[in-house]
């Protein structure tokens, strides 16, 4: 069971079990290209890719699916399960908007030719089907959690453990409507334009929003995580550990009423933010549930989304101008997100009437992920200590060096992760398809 309270209506089951299709569906995808990039990047068999352009535009969709789409459908899944049900015909369009979405930006890259602006939090491609594609699964991540708010119950928590997570749930759906909120308020301060500098604008402030909104949503699963290891944890430390991540969240949104959005203090701001008012919270609930831990009783995926999120803040540590070390500490921090979400879906297949999968099964899967993933880092992190850029292929060419063996462990951590990738897709759809066909055969 995920949860101690009243049992969870079919409906709700019903639409979780489709959002995480599309959710699955979305990271099998950006697996491929995962693939793509880690390989442009490895010295000699980079050089057997197309070029820099090529990489780019990889490197966008990986990006989107990867992130955009995995997480919030992922997010839509918890609040399909934990919120009363409402509206068949606006879940539905909230789904089919997302579908849509997903397909577009997925097939925008053979309409023509496009053009990679490599933007903060969301590079995209200044591709009209592209955009388009992006507002409309955009619209529908936005009418679910709108849905969502008004429907998520304090009261319905059986116990102090759920309702934290429910609050931790609740703060995430309002954080996801405040950045669509932020997007709109910053879009409408800026003059029209194409361009980099456009879009680097309109996203810095939400994307830095969204990530606070996503870390609300990294302490909810690994709150699922410790309740399935039995973890006893102090309701004053979770407490503390909630309103700590309300922090960022509230003065994330008051710093547009004060500066323009393309102004210097606001982008000194939010990096401000980020860098000393993000981790907290994170953190202490993480040393609660250590703290408490019974030996050898944790749930697989906790540790290793532990050990990617201290690593990427310690990386971020060592962040000096545009390097790979940027790339080295979102890709973990990021990264422990994925592999706690990842866990969560395993823990969820029973209570979505699907068949489990194995123990060790998901114990390789989220080793290959999760260590593929730190390997990645450390070849991202020895490259930019070199100097390596971010967002390019860079030399391709055999030498030795610290920066060609960094590249070259990060080709191969980027396979390994990109094998558990697949695994999870391949675990995953295997049970979810054949429920699904039988949902609608039923019907």
């Amino acid at each position: 069971m995920i949860n101690d309270f009243d049992a969870i209506s079919d409906d709700s089951l019903v639409w979780a079990r489709r959002w995480l299709i599309l959710a699955v569906s979305a990271v099998a995808i950006s697996g491929v290209f995962a693939i793509l990039i880690a390989l442009a990047r490895v010295p000699a068999l980079g050089m057997l890719f197309p070029g820099a352009e090529f990489y780019r535009v990889a490197l966008v969709l990986h990006v989107n699916l990867s992130q955009a789409v995995w997480f919030m459908a992922f997010a839509c899944v918890l609040w399909s399960l934990y919120s009363r049900h409402v509206s068949d015909a606006l879940q539905r369009l909230a789904l089919l908007l997302a579908t849509l979405g997903t397909a577009g930006i997925v097939l925008s890259v053979s309409a023509g030719s496009v053009r990679p602006l490599m933007s903060n939090y969301l590079p995209v491609l200044d591709s009209p089907i592209f955009l388009g594609a992006l507002g409309v699964f955009g619209g529908g991540v936005l009418l679910k959690a709108l849905l969502a708010f008004g429907s998520i119950d304090l009261r319905q928590a059986g116990t102090q453990a759920a309702f934290a997570r429910l609050v931790l749930l609740r703060i995430a759906v309002g954080g996801t409507l405040a950045v669509f909120v932020l997007l709109g308020w910053t879009a409408a301060q800026m003059n029209p334009a194409e361009g980099m500098a456009y879009f680097e604008t309109l996203f810095w402030g939400p994307g830095h929003l969204w990530q606070f909104a996503l870390l609300s949503l990294l302490m909810f699963t690994w709150l699922m995580l410790a309740s399935r290891s039995g973890n006893r944890l102090s309701g004053g430390v979770v407490g503390v550990a909630i309103l700590l991540s309300l922090v960022p969240l509230i003065l994330a949104m008051g710093i547009p009423f004060i500066y323009a959005p393309d102004s210097a203090a606001s982008t000194y701001l939010y990096t401000w933010l980020m860098k000393w008012t993000s981790w907290e919270a994170p953190l202490l609930l993480a040393l609660a549930i250590l703290a408490t831990a019974r030996p050898g009783m944790l749930a697989p995926g906790f540790g290793i989304s532990l050990l990617l999120f201290v690593s990427g803040l310690f990386i971020g540590s060592l962040i000096n101008g545009q390097t790979t070390l940027i790339t080295a500490h979102y890709h973990g921090t990021i990264g422990a997100i994925t592999l706690a979400f990842m866990a969560v879906s395993f823990q969820l297949l029973p209570t979505l009437g699907v068949e489990p999968v194995a123990l060790r099964q998901v114990r390789w899967q989220l080793a290959f992920y999760g260590y593929g993933i730190l390997l990645m880092m450390c070849g991202l992190a020895g490259a930019g200590l070199m100097g390596a850029p971010r967002k390019t292929p860079g030399d391709l060419a055999v030498s030795f060096s610290v920066e060609t063996f960094s590249r070259i462990c990060l080709g191969i951590g980027g396979l390994c992760a990109t094998i558990g990738i697949l695994m999870f897709a391949w675990l995953l759809l295997r049970r979810l398809l054949p429920a699904q066909n039988a949902e609608a055969y039923s019907l």
